[in-house]
């Protein structure tokens, strides 16, 4: 039996999904405003607190042609003590 494909949500104000923006990306979205405006992604009431995965993956599918498998960008997690 396949594992399920996750598709975590990116943008918790709008319920955007992974899947989603890759897909837009994957279609011509090829800067931030774009996925902002073909998504909604980064456009909620938090001020856009998703906005460094949004740069994180469309950065690395520039560069590589495929998304991350963990939005995160490294080094953006806080450490905890």
């Amino acid at each position: 039996m396949a594992t399920p494909k996750k598709n975590p949500v990116i943008c918790f104000c709008n319920g955007v999904k992974k899947d989603r923006i890759e897909k837009a990306i994957s279609r011509g979205c090829n800067s931030l405003n774009k996925i902002f405006d073909s998504t909604s992604a980064g456009l909620g009431p938090c001020g856009g607190s998703c906005r460094p995965k949004l740069k994180y993956m469309l950065e690395t599918y520039e560069k590589t042609g495929k998304f991350p498998e963990n939005p995160e960008p490294k080094g953006s997690r806080k450490k905890r003590r």
